[in-house]
């Protein structure tokens, strides 16, 4: 699968830009920024910079993915679309990557049926 949009680093911050970009070709980020594209490769400091909230959730609707933290309204997890998952409101418990993955698939369409033993 070959992505739209990809990172970089930019202003202490991690930005989405498209991915046809090259080194020093200049476009927009997803949050409307003007930047200079720089090599995929980053420094070691900016791989802890924190991501654009608006590019984080412009990529993840292009991407079909739901957004994160997944939250309703009014401010409780949103409940899992699958039968039986749980609907546990308790924010400060490990977070189920599966569940999160399933979640995602099922929000993009996917027909996933239970395993059978």
């Amino acid at each position: 699968m070959v992505r739209s949009y990809k990172w970089q680093p930019h202003d202490d911050g991690r930005h989405a830009i498209p991915q046809e970009l090259g080194v020093n070709d200049v476009g927009y980020t997803l949050c409307g920024i003007e930047v200079t594209a720089g090599p995929d490769r980053w420094p070691n400091e900016a791989r802890y910079w924190p991501t654009c909230n608006e590019c984080d959730l412009a990529w993840r609707e292009s991407e079909g993915i739901l957004p994160w933290p997944r939250r309703g309204q009014d401010a409780r997890p949103l409940p899992s679309r699958r039968p039986g998952a749980s609907t546990a409101s308790d924010t400060s418990s490990p977070i189920d990557v599966l569940d999160l993955v399933i979640d995602t698939l099922t929000a993009q369409g996917a027909n996933l049926r239970t395993a059978r033993r």
